[in-house]
């Protein structure tokens, strides 16, 4: 069938009117064939589980953990070298030198503008 045969006989299915229980149909149809299989939603969730429960009993660690016996601090004193801590040297504190006052300088700005009367005056 080519693509303007196909194109015809949709044109003829759109005129045809739809059956008013066209829907009901489709869904007994899918309910007939969901029906019987419908037993692995409940399948997998419980086989998915007994494969975890079945991996962690499998790979868990055989036995009791081994006790690690450490020798008292007193023999890994003797062990070890002396270690010298460096003391820092006492030294005075540093003078930090203060800041110098600048005195604020007095300023004084003149505008001029265009009309002679008018003078603009900044005084600091």
């Amino acid at each position: 069938m080519t693509e303007p045969e196909m194109q015809e006989v949709f044109r003829q299915m759109r005129a045809e009117p739809i059956p008013a229980d066209s829907l009901a149909r489709v869904r007994l149809g899918v309910d007939k064939r969901i029906g019987p299989r419908s037993w692995w939603k409940f399948a997998v969730p419980l086989v998915a589980a007994g494969c975890l429960v079945a991996g962690f009993l499998l790979f868990r660690p055989a036995g009791k953990p081994v006790p690690i016996v450490l020798p008292p601090p007193s023999q890994v004193a003797r062990a070890l070298p002396p270690v010298e801590i460096p003391v820092p040297a006492v030294s005075r504190p540093r003078r930090v030198p203060q800041r110098q006052r600048v005195e604020p300088v007095p300023v004084l700005i003149r505008i001029e503008t265009p009309d002679p009367d008018v003078v603009i005056l900044l005084v600091n």
